[in-house]
C-alpha cells in the first residue's frame, strides 16, 4: 500500500488529476450500480414472493371451494340417509338414485358410504372389507370428535371400508362428517366420501409459479398430494410451518429454493409453493450487463474530458512552478503573468504579493507562533489548578478514611463534588441530575455546620434528571434560603427543594420556613430590576439575568413570601432534554 501511495505521489499533476477524476467518478457509479442492483433484486424477490403467495392462496381457496361443494353433497346424503333406518327399501332406493347422480356428476369421487351406530351400512362405490366395529375405527372417532363439522383425512390407509375400484389408498383422501337422528342427539352415524387426487392435480396444474416451481399439499401429519419431484421429501417440515408473512429458504442439491405457504382454517390443509432462486437471478442478469456497459461508457467519457480539462490547468501551474523555483534560489524579481481570473490566476497574483511582502509575513508568523505558545502554556497552567485541587481533596479524603473519620470523608467528598459540578469542564449548561447533586452537596456541608438548626429535603423526581438547566441555578437560591431565612429564625428551620413540569415549562422551587420578607420589602424586590435585587442582599441578579438573556421574557424568577412564615423562590425554565441541546 505504501508503494502505491509513493508511486501515485511521484506522478505528474496531470496524471494525478486524470486518475483522481476517474476514481471520483468510478466510486459513485459503483455505489449507484450496487444500490440499483440491490433495490432491483429486492423488488423482484418481493414481487415474485407476492406472486407465489397469491398463487398459493388461490389454490388453497379453490380447494376450500371444492371441499365446501362436497360438504353440501354430504349434507344432502345425510338428509336422505338419516331420515329412516337403512333397511327401509324406499330409503335404499332413494340413496341409490342419489349415489348414481353424484358419481355421474363428479367422476373424481371414488365413492361414499353411510355407517350407522348399530353397524348398518350403505355404500356407493365402497365396500366394508371387515366386520370390525365402526366405533373402533379412527375415521369414525375423528368424525365424532368434530361434532358435526367437516373432517378431512389425507389418507385411506388402515380402514375397514375401501373403494370398489382399483384406487390405491395413497391416491385418495376422505371427507367425513357425523350426524344424529334428532335435534341435540348423540352421534348416530358417519358419512364418508373418498375423493381422488386427480381433483387436486387439476387445481394445481392450473397454476404456474415459474418454469421449475411447483405446489404441493400437506396436512397436519403427512403429505396429501405432491407432483413428481425429487426434492419434496427433502424439504424440512419446519420450512413451511410458519406464517404467510415469512418466507424461508432451503438448499437442496446445491440449489436454493424459496418456500411459501398458506394454511386453510376450513380444511386444515397447507398449500406449499416451491420456486428455485435461479429463476429470480435469471431476470437480474440483463440489469447487471446494462450497468457494466454504462460504467464503461462513463469512464471513457471521464478520461476524454479530464485530459482536456487537465491541460488547461497544468500549463499555468507548470509555469508557476518554474517561477517558484527561481524565487527559491533568491530571485524575488520574477512575476507571474495572470491572464485569467480563475483559481490559477488568483494563485499567481497571490504569489506576486507574497514576494513583495515575504519579509513582513515571516515576521508576523514568528510573532503569531510566540503568542500561540504563550496561550498554550497559559491554558495548561489553568488546567493544572482544578486537577491540583481535586488531587489535594482526594488526599485529604483518604487520610480521613484511614483515621475512620467518615464524617470528614463525606464532607470532603461533598466539597469535591461541588467543585467538580461547578467547573463542569467549562460547560454553561448541565443536567438537572448534576445540578441537584451540587445543591445536595452544598446543603449537606451547611447541615454539618449548623447541625440541628438546619433541616432540608431534596424532592426532585428522578424522571427529570436528563433535563438541561443553566449551571449553578439552584445553589444561590439555597444559599439565600439559609442565610436570609433559616439563619435569621430563632431555633433554625427547614429548606425544601422541589421541581415540577407544567405546560412544557420546568419550575424549580426553593422553599424555607425562615424569617420571611416584610411586605414592603417583598414588593420592592418584585418591582426592582434584576441588577437591583443583588443590592438588596438576596443574590437573585445573577440567576434572573442569565434566564432573561438565555430564554427570553416568558421565563424568569418569581418570589413569594410571608413575614415570619415562609419564603419561596421559583425559577421557570423551558423543558429541554439532553438530546435537544
Amino acid at each position: 500500500m505504501k508503494r502505491i501511495i509513493t508511486a501515485f505521489g511521484d506522478l505528474k499533476f496531470r496524471s494525478k488529476l486524470v486518475l483522481s477524476t476517474m476514481l471520483v467518478a468510478l466510486i459513485p457509479l459503483l455505489v449507484l450500480s450496487v444500490l440499483t442492483a440491490t433495490v432491483f433484486v429486492k423488488n423482484i424477490s418481493r414481487q415474485s414472493g407476492r406472486l407465489t403467495l397469491q398463487m398459493v392462496r388461490q389454490t388453497s381457496a379453490s380447494l376450500d371451494i371444492y371441499i365446501s361443494t362436497i360438504e353440501k353433497l354430504m349434507d344432502l346424503v345425510i338428509d336422505e340417509g338419516s331420515a329412516a333406518p337403512v333397511d327401509d327399501s324406499v330409503q335404499i332406493q332413494t340413496l341409490r338414485r342419489l349415489a348414481g347422480s353424484i358419481l355421474d356428476a363428479y367422476p373424481e369421487i371414488a365413492g361414499f358410504c353411510i355407517a350407522y351406530e348399530d353397524e348398518q351400512y350403505f355404500g356407493a362405490g365402497m365396500s366394508r372389507i371387515s366386520r370390525d366395529r365402526f366405533e373402533d375405527q379412527y375415521w369414525w372417532q375423528y368424525a365424532v370428535e368434530r361434532q358435526g363439522r367437516l373432517g378431512v383425512l389425507g389418507s385411506a390407509v388402515g380402514r375397514n371400508v375401501m373403494g370398489n375400484l382399483n384406487d390405491s389408498s395413497d391416491t385418495i383422501f376422505a371427507l367425513v362428517k357425523a350426524f344424529s337422528f334428532g335435534d341435540g342427539g348423540s352421534c348416530r352415524g358417519v358419512v364418508m366420501f373418498d375423493i381422488r387426487h386427480d381433483m387436486i392435480q387439476q387445481l394445481i396444474n392450473r397454476v404456474s409459479i415459474g418454469e421449475d416451481g411447483f405446489l404441493f399439499v400437506v396436512d397436519e401429519t403427512d403429505i396429501v398430494y405432491t407432483p413428481s419431484s425429487a426434492i419434496v421429501y427433502r424439504i424440512d417440515r419446519e420450512s413451511f410451518q410458519q406464517t404467510e408473512a415469512d418466507r424461508s429458504t432451503v438448499r437442496i442439491h446445491d440449489t436454493d429454493y424459496f418456500i411459501t405457504n398458506h394454511s386453510s382454517s376450513y380444511s386444515g390443509w397447507r398449500v406449499v409453493g416451491v420456486i428455485p432462486e435461479l429463476e429470480f437471478s435469471a431476470s437480474i442478469r440483463p440489469v447487471y450487463q446494462a450497468l457494466c456497459i454504462c460504467i464503461a461508457v462513463c469512464l471513457l467519457l471521464v478520461v476524454v474530458v479530464s485530459l482536456g480539462i487537465s491541460a488547461t490547468v497544468t500549463r499555468p501551474i507548470s509555469k508557476l512552478s518554474r517561477l517558484m523555483s527561481k524565487a527559491e534560489e533568491g530571485d524575488f524579481s520574477v512575476r507571474f503573468d495572470a491572464r485569467h481570473q480563475d483559481e490559477i490566476g488568483v494563485l499567481g497574483s497571490s504569489f506576486n504579493h507574497m514576494l513583495e511582502h515575504i519579509g513582513e509575513l515571516i515576521h508576523e508568523l514568528y510573532e503569531e507562533k510566540q503568542i500561540r505558545l504563550e496561550a498554550q502554556l497559559k491554558s495548561l497552567q489553568e488546567q493544572i489548578k482544578p486537577h491540583f485541587l481535586y488531587n489535594t481533596l482526594d488526599t485529604i479524603s483518604w487520610m480521613a478514611r484511614a483515621q475512620d473519620a467518615l464524617d470528614v470523608v463525606r464532607l470532603v467528598d461533598a466539597l469535591t463534588n461541588m467543585f467538580r459540578v461547578g467547573l463542569s469542564s467549562g460547560r454553561d449548561y448541565i443536567t438537572l441530575r448534576e445540578e441537584k447533586s451540587h445543591a445536595a452537596n452544598y446543603l449537606y456541608i451547611q447541615k454539618v455546620r449548623y447541625q440541628d438548626r438546619l433541616r432540608y429535603a431534596m424532592e426532585i423526581p428522578n424522571e427529570y434528571d436528563q433535563l438541561v438547566v443553566p449551571k449553578l441555578i439552584l445553589q444561590p437560591l439555597v444559599e439565600n434560603a439559609i442565610y436570609h431565612g433559616v439563619k435569621m429564625k430563632r431555633g433554625g428551620g427547614q429548606v425544601r427543594v422541589t421541581a415540577r413540569v407544567e405546560n412544557e415549562a420546568l419550575f424549580l422551587s426553593v422553599w424555607d420556613d425562615g424569617a420571611g420578607i416584610p411586605p414592603e420589602r417583598l414588593e420592592s424586590i418584585r418591582r426592582s430590576e434584576p441588577r437591583e435585587r443583588q443590592k438588596g442582599g438576596f443574590g437573585l441578579s445573577y440567576i434572573a439575568e442569565r434566564i432573561r438573556l438565555s430564554y427570553g421574557p416568558p421565563y424568569g424568577v418569581q418570589i413569594d413570601s410571608e413575614e415570619g412564615t415562609f419564603t419561596e423562590v421559583t425559577v421557570c425554565l423551558p423543558v429541554q432534554e439532553v438530546s435537544d441541546v
